[in-house]
């Protein structure tokens, strides 16, 4: 998900309101209207529930919210090797029941006092969820995954109404550049949706263990359209050149941060990643429902997204999807504004 380092090579059904960016003009905007459109699906089989994906290199790296493995797929999305995370005796058919699950939700790759690693966050809404891993990363391979306590963390998020507000702590995605670490905080009933952003200097040191967790650098709250007549919140993110971030969110029919529901559909969009801070909620520069080749709305839960080539007015991504019930899913798609 980071396209700025060089050793890593990323990161009708609708009721909304397009953003364009400032240097699209209404003609471009009329002619050529932003465009989300899939070209071509992959089964991830003996994947469950993935809720994340990071490329390094011609390997992509895969999490599922109930699995305590990382998947590795080779270039054409075959699973080659699973590295184990956490030891587990609940697995249900290769899944961690509801209850107890570690709910591994985000990952991006991340430099460390000059070293590569892969980061993975669990969502923190539950006490079971509060634990991330640190993976290093080397020219010929993965090394043995560093467990971390992300509670000291999350408690900064749970005690700020600007983060949860009345809601439940539901951390959704995760992202890195060269200076700087996103996280994603989940609309639910009650609360918003929100991007928290620390610098790396400020965070890198509490992430090897080394000193306290900081607060953050910034807390910005962002309003995302409705789909469907249902909210939607963010699920991924990736950092990308000229200050932006690409991030996508879903509809989802739900009471809170913790049961399943219904999903709609999902949506990708740009959005600043330094806006000038503001107490209202910001609005993103351009967002668009993703859809099938037919035009029909994609209907399953997109949780992940990674660039794989950008272009002056469109993209190639990667995402994975699932919906809650243990499918899941790859997907190529084309982003345009």
């Amino acid at each position: 998900m980071k396209p700025v380092l060089p050793f890593f090579s990323c990161l009708a059904f609708v009721t909304m309101t397009f953003f364009a960016t400032g240097c699209q003009s209404s003609a471009e905007t009329a002619n050529n209207p932003p465009a989300a459109i899939i070209t071509k699906k992959v089964s991830l089989k003996g994947i469950p529930s993935a809720s994340g994906i990071e490329r390094v290199g011609n390997r992509y790296y895969v999490i599922g919210d109930d699995s305590p493995y990382l998947f590795c797929l080779d270039q054409d999305f075959k699973l080659i090797d699973k590295i184990q995370l956490l030891q587990t005796d609940s697995l249900t058919a290769g899944r961690i029941p509801k209850p107890v699950k570690p709910d591994l939700e985000a990952i991006t790759s991340i430099t460390l006092e000059g070293m590569p690693y892969l980061f993975i966050i669990g969502s923190g809404s539950m006490p079971a969820r509060n634990q991330g891993f640190l993976v290093p990363v080397g020219r010929s391979g993965l090394g043995k995954p560093i467990s971390l306590s992300l509670q000291p963390l999350y408690q900064h998020f749970r005690e700020d109404k600007n983060v949860v507000g009345q809601a439940t702590l539901n951390l959704e995605g995760l992202a890195a550049d060269e200076d700087y670490l996103y996280l994603l905080q989940r609309f639910a009933p009650g609360g918003q949706n929100v991007v928290i952003t620390y610098t790396l200097s400020s965070i890198e040191q509490f992430l090897l263990g080394k000193r306290p967790a900081p607060k953050p650098t910034s807390v910005q709250q962002w309003a995302l359209p409705d789909l469907a007549s249902i909210k939607t919140g963010f699920s991924g993110m990736a950092p990308a050149l000229g200050g932006k971030l690409l991030f996508t969110s879903s509809a989802e029919e739900t009471p809170n941060a913790v049961l399943d529901g219904e999903v709609y559909g999902s949506m990708v969009g740009w959005l600043k990643a330094h806006p000038r801070p503001s107490a209202q909620p910001l609005q993103p520069e351009v967002i668009v429902p993703i859809t099938e080749k037919d035009g029909a709305a994609y209907k399953s839960k997109i949780e992940s997204i990674c660039i794989l080539d950008t272009h002056r007015r469109h993209l190639e991504a990667v995402a994975v999807a699932d919906n809650d019930d243990g499918f899941s899913e790859l997907v190529l798609l084309t982003f345009s504004w």
